[in-house]
């Protein structure tokens, strides 16, 4: 997934996809920058999405 699909899908702007980025705030080995592209590897995205999913339901 590029830039502009990780922020679709996560409800995000593009901005901030490239601000938590450099916050490290994505897992290990989800983000590979492949010809000057960083490209995100879906299954570490949607895993980061349901671990999230998870902890809010397990908090309420």
């Amino acid at each position: 997934m590029d830039v502009n699909e990780v922020a679709a899908y996560l409800h995000l702007s593009p901005a901030t996809i490239y601000s938590k980025r450099t916050r490290r705030e994505f897992p290990e080995g989800t983000i590979v920058k492949l010809s000057g592209k960083l490209l995100f590897k879906r299954e570490k995205i949607e895993q980061m999405v349901e671990d999230a999913t998870e902890l809010s339901f397990n908090h309420s």
